[in-house]
């Protein structure tokens, strides 16, 4: 049977789904507001080795978020939606027909496969902090000597703008403070799937959306793909309340439904993926660059760990900052006074 033409939809059961997608394209513009202000600073904590390839190559690395320190993170984010879906399901009073149930339950099932079954969408993550000499991180990478390197958040400009990008950009990249408390976090998710699910209880919704079902732009699939998209790029960012004296922002790297860059042609393009070796193990990573290669990274600032001499760390890292052709920036060392 041949595919079916656009043409051939009725028009008014597309107007009445297009309204269920104008509500997710709110949704996905509340998103992206909530970012760091252009020229903030934010602090990523490494080691001797990880700051001299930064410097030398002129990257960060964005590391596949399951494989961060904590492994659990990306899985705590989907227990909390799940807790969600669950309590929904416990009060909805809807017929067991209806799409905003079919919807849920697909929800929850879609989520489960992705974590339980480890059908795992490519996420990589680069972390910061919101200050550059936090105890608690220099207790992670200050026993061999640990650096801060502050990196600017640039104003974005036109479709690549300024900010750092993936190399190539096929995927895009976006700042995400990390939420920690978790009754701000189940209130994300509700704020997200409620006004998903009014719009589908809309009279006429129903039958529109099972009329126009297999058509490629807003039909079901396309919602449970748009859905599914705005949802992993909140439970990305959830964290265990234990952890908020990280104070952690997020450049999450990722294939975006609403938020496409220049080069994406639809998967022609092979993306570069890497690996780097930790803990005995093959760590995925794909490399963040300046949105033009000749450009530096954005760092206006270098901090050394309290258990490094401050005045040979200082020289050695301004020595390596020359060689390699980085405007001048400040170098200091922590002044917290701590054995680990």
């Amino acid at each position: 049977m041949p595919d079916k033409l656009l043409t051939d939809y009725d028009k008014s059961a597309v107007a009445s789904a297009e309204s269920v997608f104008k509500q997710i394209s709110v949704l996905q513009e509340r998103q992206y507001s909530d970012e760091p202000p252009p020229d903030k600073v934010l602090y990523h904590y490494t080691s001797a080795e990880g700051l001299k390839g930064i410097i030398e190559n002129n990257e960060l690395w964005a590391t596949s978020a399951y494989y961060l320190n904590d492994s659990a993170e990306m899985f705590y984010g989907y227990n909390v939606l799940r807790e969600v879906l669950d309590q929904w399901f416990t009060k909805n009073t809807r017929a067991e027909d209806s799409i905003t149930v079919g919807l849920a339950g697909q929800l929850r099932s879609s989520f489960e496969d992705l974590f339980q079954k480890r059908l795992l969408k490519p996420i990589y993550v680069t972390c910061f902090c919101e200050e550059d000499n936090l105890l608690s991180q220099w207790r992670a990478y200050g026993q061999s000597g640990g650096y801060s390197i502050g990196v600017r958040v640039l104003p974005k400009v036109g479709i690549f703008g300024e900010r750092l990008t993936p190399e190539p950009n096929i995927y895009t990249c976006r700042w995400i403070k990390v939420e920690y408390e978790r009754t701000k976090q189940l209130e994300i998710c509700r704020n997200i799937l409620d006004p998903i699910f009014t719009s589908l209880d809309q009279p006429g919704t129903t039958e529109a959306m099972r009329e126009v079902s297999e058509h490629p732009f807003v039909g079901y699939q396309r919602l449970l793909k748009a859905t599914m998209d705005i949802l992993l790029e909140e439970i990305v960012r959830f964290k265990s309340e234990a952890f908020n004296v990280e104070k952690e922002w997020r450049a999450v790297v990722r294939q975006r439904e609403f938020y496409k860059q220049g080069t994406d042609d639809g998967g022609k393009t092979p993306v570069p993926v890497y690996f780097r070796i930790s803990r005995g193990m093959l760590v995925p990573y794909v490399k963040l660059v300046p949105w033009k290669r000749e450009k530096k990274l954005p760092i206006p600032c270098i901090r050394s760990g309290p258990m490094l001499d401050t005045t040979m760390a200082t020289v050695a890292i301004c020595m390596m900052l020359e060689k390699n052709k980085f405007p001048r920036l400040t170098v200091h060392g922590s002044d917290i006074s701590v054995r680990f």
